[in-house]
């Protein structure tokens, strides 16, 4: 008999502190940084209490009490607002909001009905995650990062299967996880999420087995080729057309001094006879018009006039 009381006796203590245990467990809040959130009062029935009291970190954050509101804190009254039915409101929230928070209900005659603890976790939302690859000597390395200051969950799948994946690396203001495999192609998703936000990137990858970094190494060279072959050809066309182009000028520049010199061969002068004075051609060219040179033909002389009656008077004599 005694056996048996001390078992009993064992199991109801067991259940007791059980009990106990899921009376006063925590409950974790997460709030969106710059978001609102609502704090409510956990496993309580009544929708008015009388009185109900918010403490932050064991300080007194604020009251309502007959629905009359009381801040104990300065700069909480646009930020923080409590409802009748003890539920509260945190609007544009910040890190620093994270805490502890308990929240305690009397009833009007002071008499304490509840206490109870909160835990508020503020997190940012997730950015979207790219999703990166490179094949090299027939093996698919797949890269999945997302910009983020706080650890995120993040996840990687082919073909809807969860692969294995190595732990998250923070480089760059950036967390990574990597996947090595030889199975070239398939569809892949990057999965990143916390406690408020989830995230997804889809990419189909099909890796031809060549290397992508001698792909681009070799691109690259067959650029640098075509430019240098350019800058040698032009530069030979260039030596080569300078002789030319100087032969150019010096033409040009000959046909110039033979057209000036036709040009002053037709306005030069004539060249006045070796015997005669320098000024002797000017006076030959003004003479009048009526001047005739000697090689020309004299003009015929005017015969004189004939009696055309002399035959009639020698036959009258007859």
């Amino acid at each position: 008999m005694n056996l048996r009381r001390i078992f009993l006796v064992k199991c109801l203590v067991v259940l007791f502190f059980c009990v106990k245990g899921s009376a006063n467990e925590v409950r974790k809040v997460y709030g969106v940084l710059n978001a609102s959130v609502f704090l409510n009062i956990p496993d309580f029935d009544k929708k008015m209490p009388f009185e109900t009291k918010w403490f932050k970190n064991a300080s007194v954050l604020m009251k309502i009490k007959n629905h009359v509101q009381t801040h104990y804190r300065k700069g909480d009254e646009e930020r923080f607002k409590l409802s009748d039915n003890g539920t509260l409101q945190i609007k544009h929230l910040v890190k620093e909001d994270s805490g502890v928070y308990t929240v305690q209900v009397h009833d009007n005659k002071g008499v304490q009905q509840v206490e109870k603890k909160l835990i508020l976790s503020i997190h940012e939302i997730v950015s979207k995650p790219e999703i990166k690859w490179i094949c090299s000597n027939k093996i698919l390395t797949v890269t999945c990062e997302v910009k983020q200051k706080n650890q995120p969950t993040l996840q990687l799948f082919r073909n809807n299967q969860s692969l294995h994946v190595n732990e998250a690396k923070y480089v760059n203001d950036k967390w990574k996880i990597e996947y090595k495999n030889k199975i070239l192609t398939g569809k892949f998703q990057c999965e990143v999420k916390n406690d408020v936000s989830t995230k997804t990137e889809t990419q189909e990858i099909k890796c031809s087995g060549l290397d992508v970094v001698l792909i681009l190494s070799i691109a690259g060279g067959a650029v640098v080729f075509v430019i240098f072959l350019a800058l040698l050809i032009y530069c030979i066309r260039k030596k080569r057309a300078e002789p030319y182009e100087e032969q150019v000028a010096d033409e040009e520049r000959l046909m110039q001094i033979q057209q000036a010199g036709d040009e002053l061969k037709h306005r030069a002068l004539p060249q006045p006879p070796a015997h005669g004075p320098q000024k002797q051609p000017r006076k030959q060219q003004r003479l009048p018009p009526q001047s005739q040179s000697p090689h020309q033909p004299r003009p015929p002389r005017p015969r004189p006039r004939t009696h055309p009656k002399s035959p009639n008077h020698t036959k009258e004599r007859s």
